[in-house]
């Protein structure tokens, strides 16, 4: 049997990157919910669930070969990781004033 490894790796890639944009996408939806959201618990979740986007794109954006993708990728995770900043300093001030 005969293998394409070249073609095998840029299905990969293609792949990897297509699954790193679409938690991007999704963790941006996340953030939107979470700023409007007055449920503290549901809040927390949509949060929990944006550092678990910034954690796959951390893991898996390393094996990214394309240089400008991968920057592409970790400025992605930085404003998450500042959204996340922002807000859980926020949340945690909003819960005590109540």
């Amino acid at each position: 049997m005969n293998y394409d490894f070249e073609e095998l790796n840029r299905r990969t890639q293609e792949n990897l990157i297509t699954f790193l944009r679409v938690d991007v996408d999704l963790a941006s939806t996340y953030c939107g919910m979470a700023e409007s959201t007055h449920d503290t618990e549901h809040r927390a979740k949509l949060l929990e669930d944006v550092r678990e986007v910034v954690k796959a794109i951390r893991t898996f954006g390393i094996r990214i070969t394309d240089s400008s993708v991968r920057a592409d990728f970790n400025r992605s995770a930085e404003r998450l990781d500042e959204f996340l900043s922002r807000n859980s300093v926020a949340g945690r001030r909003r819960a005590t004033e109540r």
